[in-house]
Parts: C-alpha cells; structure tokens; sequence
C-alpha cells in the first residue's frame, strides 16, 4: 500500500493525476488537497510515502507546504507541479528535499516513469527496515547471551586473555576500564550468609527480566545470568579509581537498587562492589566484590569499606591472637612460627585457593589494624599480591613476607595502636568546635559515613553526635570553671554552638542545669 497526497488548487489537475495514479498503480490511498494548508493538515494525519504540491496555491503555497510536511515526515517522496519553467523554483524545491520537479502540462510517461523509480526505492526501503528490525531482533535475542560470556570471561581466571576483547567488540565496548558488583539475595542474612538460598534462588528466576530491568535504570550494566542466588553486574568506568564522593555515590545507587528490587521480588538482597580495574585485571575485583559481600557488615559494601573483624568461629580466634601478640612483640622467630601454624590450619581447613585467600586476608587485615593507619598494606602493597597468588606455596611465602613486614613496621610505632576511630577522635578533639559532620570526619579516614557510624558505635558505645555534644559540652564546662564571669555567648561559640538558646537546651539536657545556672553555683561556693 501506497499513500499518495495530491496538492493542486486546480480540480481538473487533482482528477487527472488521480485517475493516471488510480489506472497505471494498484494498491495506492490517495489523498486530495486543494491548498497548502489542506495538504500540510491531510500530510500531519495520514504521513504519505508520496506528495504532489502544486507551487501555486492560494496562501501557503506547495514549496511552503514542503517545508511543514518534511519537518514532521523527513521520508516523504515530494514531486513539485509548475506550469513555469523557473530554475529559481527548482532550485528551492531540491534544496527542501523535493524528488523531482515536474512541469505542467502533465506528461503521463514522465509521472508512470517518476512513480515506478519513487515506489521502487519505498519498497527497497520498507525491505531493508523489515531487515533491520529483524536483525535487531535476533539480536535482542543474542546480546544477553554475549553479555553473559563477556562477564563469564571476567569473573574466571585468565579466560579473558582468550574472548575478552571478541566480546567487547562485540558489545561495542570503549571503555578501558570497569568493576563488578556481585548482588545476592536470600530469606534474609544470618552471618552475612543468605537464608534459604535455592528457595529464593527459584522465586528470583520468575522475576529474571524484571531484575536485568531494574539494574540497566540505575547503571550501564553488562549482566550475567543468575547464577544460583547470585547476579553478576560490570560496570564500565572513564576512570581507572573513584573518588571517595564517587564510592559515595555509588555506594547510594547500589543502596536504592537493592531496595528496589526487594520490593519487586519480595526476598532481601546485599551488593559487594570491587574497585575499579582494568579488563585484563577484572578478576580481582570480583574477587573483591565477594569478600565485601561476605563480610561486609551492611547491605552494601564496597571493597574499600571493608573491615573485617574476628568471626564467630573459634577454631581460628586463639591462632589469630597468638600471631597479633607475636608481632606486637616483634620476635621474628615467634612470628614465623605463629603464621606457618596459622597457615597449617587455613590449608587443612580450606579445599581451594581462592577460600584460603579469603582467610588469610582477614587475619592480614585485621593484624593491620595494629597499625597506625589501618589497613595500609592490606590496601597498597601485600593485599594484592595475597590477591594475586596463583599456586599455595607462593601464596604462603607472600603471607609470612607480609606479617614479617608488618611486624618491623609494628615495631617502628613503637606500639602505637592508632586506630581508624582513634585517628577520627583525635580530628574532633581538634575541630569540635568548628562545624564538622559524620559524613566530613568519615572523609578524613578514607571510610564511607554508613560505615564509619557503625564502627564508631561498637568500638566508644556512643554513637557520633552524642560523642561531639560530649566533647562540646565538657569544654563549656571547662571553660566556665576557668572564668565563671565569662560571657556564656563567648562560651557558646568557643564550645562550637553558634545558637546560644540551642546550647543552653543541650546544656542543660547534659548537666541538668543550664549554664547560667551552673555559672552563678559556682560563684556561690567562691
């Protein structure tokens, strides 16, 4: 089927066309108009693959009404009708996208002739859309499939150094760089472990289209099919790190997606995130997305967030402390003694690499934390390589090399245990008086404020806000003891409150008197 519009204010000139049309072409609509506005408003409602405009029309004229039709329908095939022979018309008429310029009066050769080229490219045209689309087709089939070897092939050691870059090219990948994010779901998480796994993992499968869905609104996601209780997402990055806002944001992003698809399915779900890297070192932060899966103490935890601690499991506590107390001592006889024993247990106790990895960097990072700065090395040095290892014995000769590095640095602090929380005490002991926040204080020790809040909790028993308050209000207190004729406004500010009605509130709820009050008790007793 053809739709053809003709455009003409002259009534003979519209019926002979229609009837050359009608006789010489079957299968063809056609559509008349009688002025430039009739053709612009038939043009808008029925699209025709064909429009005939005569230049001289009353009002809008047919070059006028070429520049409407082909701003809302850039396919139509237009033919211009002139009784003049007029090059500066011609001109014009190809310059808006006119087919062919015909001259009155109406040679039928020249119109049959002029139709069968126009229709035979609306056919070749119409074929190869039905082409594209079918393509298109099949590939909406085959992209998931590729999707899936394309994270297959990142998340199994060394096999992207064999389909990796086919598949990016295949996917028209440009970015050099990437992370992963591992989401999981269960009946909810005792011990960071999914309940129920292969019951949710079955009620997951109904809601297969609609989890890829959801994931693809929040980030441009290469997928792998579920597997199990498990989804596979690569992110692709510009960057080869992100910020600590960027971590942030992410960390945000991934936060809302899990709840989301909660809501959706109706079962828990929790994310480990790994760092960004590039695609020949993809593996790693899979890697790394596992462990923040298994022992992040949140929903989502991303792998520079981590902080892990002694598990429930005992057969591992009392070797792990032995090692700690050998390197607080720093004989290196009792430290390598300490860690061939440690790694004894973690190989009869562990069927492969990757889960002896797994236990070996939580006692490597914790030991860390005896550290000044908590979890350096895990971080720069002798975490990656524990990563990286490839058989067991190097993986046990990097191991005693780290603890051995760790305990000369242990013994250079001279004991120092300054801890993450320690390090961001000591910042709001220096600034509790200027305006500082959760989120700028989590910033100082490189921890995200989810994080940091928590552990902040656990190790002083006293959440943030309160810990500050704490600090303002003995120092106000100091203060007014110093000099009790002191200005409490004074007071006020240097405690950190620029609302002096706000701090005698606090005040007051801290001490169960306000300042004034306190003030003047004390000049009594003077």
């Amino acid at each position: 089927m053809y739709k053809i519009l003709i455009a003409d204010d002259e009534g003979i000139v519209r019926d002979s066309l229609k009837y050359i049309i009608e006789k010489d072409f079957s299968d063809c609509e056609i559509y008349l108009a009688k002025s430039g506005r009739q053709a612009i408003e038939i043009a808008e409602e029925y699209s025709p693959d064909i429009a005939l405009l005569d230049i001289q029309m009353p009002g809008i004229n047919g070059l006028s009404a070429l520049r409407e039709i082909k701003a809302v329908n850039k396919k139509v095939r237009a033919l211009i009708l002139t009784a003049y022979d007029n090059f500066d018309y011609a001109k014009e008429a190809v310059e808006l996208g006119a087919t062919d310029y015909i001259m009155k009066p109406i040679d039928r050769k020249k119109i049959d002739d002029t139709f069968l080229r126009l229709m035979h490219d609306i056919e070749a045209e119409r074929q190869k859309r039905q082409y594209d689309l079918c393509i298109r087709e099949k590939m909406e089939a085959v992209i998931p499939i590729i999707e899936n070897g394309f994270v297959l092939s990142l998340i199994i050691k060394n096999e992207y150094n064999y389909s990796g870059a086919q598949y990016r090219e295949l996917l028209d990948l440009k970015e050099e760089y990437g992370f992963i994010i591992v989401l999981e779901w269960g009946e909810g998480f005792m011990s960071h472990a999914p309940g129920n796994p292969v019951g949710s993992s079955v009620r997951a499968h109904k809601f297969v289209t609609g989890i890829s869905e959801q994931i693809r609104t929040y980030f441009k996601a290469y997928l792998s099919n579920i597997m199990g209780n498990k989804i596979v997402a690569v992110i692709p990055s510009e960057t080869d790190n992100l910020s600590y806002e960027d971590r942030l944001r992410m960390i945000e992003k991934v936060r809302s997606l899990t709840a989301s698809l909660k809501e959706m399915v109706s079962i828990d779900f929790k994310a480990g995130i790994g760092s960004v890297r590039t695609w020949d070192d993809a593996f790693e932060s899979y890697q790394e997305a596992l462990n923040a899966l298994r022992h992040g103490v949140r929903k989502v935890t991303h792998v520079d967030d981590l902080y892990v601690r002694d598990t429930d499991d005992r057969q591992y506590a009392d070797m792990k402390k032995a090692l700690q107390d050998a390197l607080m001592k720093g004989s290196d006889i009792e430290v390598r003694h300490e860690a061939e024993a440690y790694l004894s247990r973690v190989f009869e106790n562990n069927d492969d690499l990757v889960s002896a990895k797994m236990e070996l960097l939580e006692v490597y990072i914790d030991s860390c934390h005896l550290m000044e700065e908590r979890g350096k090395y895990f971080k720069d040095d002798f975490g990656p390589k524990l990563i990286k290892a490839s058989d067991a014995q190097t993986l046990r000769d990097i191991f005693i090399m780290a603890v051995q590095q760790l305990k000369q640095e242990i013994l250079i602090q001279s004991g120092k245990q300054n801890t993450v929380i320690s390090k961001a005490q000591e910042y709001m002991k220096k600034y509790y008086n200027k305006d500082i926040s959760l989120e700028a204080t989590a910033e100082t020790v490189n921890i995200s404020p989810y994080y940091f809040s928590k552990l902040f909790k656990e190790e002083t028993g006293i959440n943030f806000s309160d810990y500050l308050t704490e600090l303002r209000i003995n120092r106000a207190k100091e203060l007014i003891n110093q000099d009790p004729d002191r200005n409490i406004k004074e007071v006020s500010i240097e405690a950190g409150y620029s609302n002096p009605n706000y701090f005698s509130r606090i005040f007051k709820k801290w001490t169960g008197m306000t300042p004034t009050e306190l003030r003047d008790s004390i000049k009594a007793e003077v």
